[in-house]
């Protein structure tokens, strides 16, 4: 390796594999890799961003550190590099492992098993930064305007009426039309607008650090939960708005204020994800996209986890 001090290039190579969403294995130590962790909602005005984390574990997993080395040495045209490699592992790790303690130069610590990442490793991993966001306040309803405009609209709709009986033999049907649709143009929910979060810490539903999920979204998948959604469900149009049920609790896609921009938001969902059968629910005075269920949170959480990368935002909602 070059002139740079060996502890440096060794934690460059394992911030580089780490930072990239790898793995990497140090024999004799065990294994790093990196995690993504969902949005959570912290309560009605506050939402935790996703955000990443490095994890550990004794098993062997991803590319091993002293193959890495010998990568870099043979592209520096270093002979017999595996050997080289394996002295190279050995000196690092005798500098960098101090009794329970493992550190990373550049990267962070690692101590029983819980890895630190250093601060300049963690603004790499999360650009954005961790700190919890506040929602803007929804906003309050004007009452005098609404009265204005339902007075002015009963004064069309009576005007328009005498005029045609006056004026028409046979009269032809006048069609208000009303006020615009909202874009369809996201499935985002505004959580501003949305009622307290459920009961609970979403986190204490989600899997401990370390702990594997499911490889593919079949193991919570909409159609593995046919078992868990009763029959009025199983046989009702998707198209059509259904009621929620008390102590059932449902994955959130996103509420609007329409059953048009619902459906709209079926569709485009069904075009970018087959696999969900989302459903429309009465929620308050609005409609709630929903593309799984259970009687319990769980498998709601372990849901909304696998599908993170894709639909991020979504939440569990559990009827009172």
């Amino acid at each position: 390796m070059n002139g740079t001090p060996m502890t440096e290039q060794v934690g460059r190579l394992i911030g580089n594999l780490l930072a990239g969403g790898g793995e990497v294995f140090l024999p004799g130590v065990g294994s790093l890799h990196t995690e993504r962790r969902p949005a959570q909602r912290i309560d009605r005005r506050t939402v935790l961003p996703p955000y990443r984390v490095v994890s550990f574990t004794s098993q062997e997993r991803g590319v091993s550190l002293v193959d890495e080395i010998a990568r870099v040495m043979r592209e520096e045209g270093a002979e017999a590099p595996e050997t080289a490699a394996q002295e190279v592992y050995d000196r690092w790790l005798a500098r960098a492992r101090e009794a329970n303690l493992l550190t990373v130069e550049g990267v962070g610590v690692l101590a029983f098993k819980n890895f630190t990442p250093d601060e300049a490793f963690e603004r790499r991993l999360n650009p954005q930064g961790r700190e919890p966001v506040k929602i803007r306040a929804p906003r309050r309803f004007d009452w005098a305007l609404w009265l204005g405009v339902a007075a002015i609209a009963v004064a069309l709709v009576y005007g328009g009426r005498e005029f045609l009986m006056l004026y028409s033999a046979e009269p032809e049907t006048v069609v208000a039309e009303g006020v615009a649709a909202e874009p369809a143009d996201t499935v985002a929910v505004n959580l501003a607008e949305l009622p307290d979060a459920p009961e609970g810490d979403l986190a204490a539903e989600l899997p401990a650090a370390g702990e594997e999920l499911p490889q593919s979204a079949g193991a919570v998948s909409p159609s593995a939960s046919a078992k868990t959604v009763p029959a009025e469900e199983v046989h009702a149009d998707p198209g059509e708005p259904m009621d929620l049920l008390s102590g059932r609790s449902y994955v959130v896609l996103g509420v609007f204020s329409t059953t048009e921009n619902a459906g709209r938001a079926v569709r485009e969902i069904a075009a970018k994800e087959p696999a969900f059968r989302c459903r429309i629910y009465r929620f308050g005075e609005k409609f709630m996209v929903s593309p799984f269920s259970s009687d319990n949170a769980g498998p709601c959480a372990q849901f909304i986890g696998i599908h993170a990368e894709r639909f991020p935002g979504m939440w569990t909602y559990t009827a009172r």
